[in-house]
């Protein structure tokens, strides 16, 4: 599957995190709904968060490489599935237009 590695990812203000050593939890003050991650997912919503102008799936996965030793291809189609997922939730806003060179040279 193909991705747009020029999308923004950005958390919705409504959400709020807390994170235990199996993941994290996270709550939609809006809705009052309640959604738990594993590690993996839990990586990814940190990236999220830490990334005040957003970010993208490429630095995400930057980000897990780190941490996970997956296949990047692996880590791209994982990574794509779990923001899709956060979307259709309403738990992360996408952008199509890429980060402005000041946000994507080392502001995030």
């Amino acid at each position: 599957m193909k991705h747009n590695s020029n999308c923004v990812w950005s958390v919705l203000g409504s959400i709020r995190s807390t994170y235990t050593q199996d993941g994290a939890v996270l709550l939609d003050v809006k809705k009052g709904a309640c959604y738990s991650m594993n590690v993996v997912a839990a990586r990814v919503w940190t990236a999220l968060e830490r990334s005040r102008e957003g970010i993208t799936l490429e630095d995400i996965v930057n980000a897990l490489e780190k941490r996970f030793p997956v296949p990047r291809k692996q880590l791209e189609s994982d990574t794509a599935e779990c923001l899709e997922n956060l979307r259709r939730l309403g738990l992360v806003s996408q952008n199509d237009t890429t980060l402005s060179s000041s946000a994507s040279s080392g502001g995030g």
